[in-house]
């Protein structure tokens, strides 16, 4: 009864080996990225108050009060940054 393993077998059982290492390390990463973007979502959303709605609805009024009336992009920065 032969116990050994061929040389045949052994490179398959390595090639296994090495493919399931990184199968392994590509699971991880996927989940690392996965709640590194689940952090990020929950960053984004937890800090919203009463006041983002009108903040951001300002904003964008003002952008849009200021663009109708084709001024120039760098007078427009100009004007919003003083």
């Amino acid at each position: 009864m032969d116990e050994y393993m061929t040389v045949d077998e052994m490179n398959e059982a390595k090639h296994k080996a090495d493919m399931d290492d990184k199968m392994k390390a590509m699971i991880r990463e996927i989940l690392f990225y996965a709640l590194l973007l689940f952090m990020l979502l929950v960053v984004i959303n937890g800090q919203q108050d009463s006041n983002s709605f009108r903040q951001n609805h300002s904003i964008a009024a003002l952008y849009k009060k200021y663009l109708k009336k084709d001024v120039g992009h760098f007078q427009f920065i100009t004007y919003v940054a003083v």
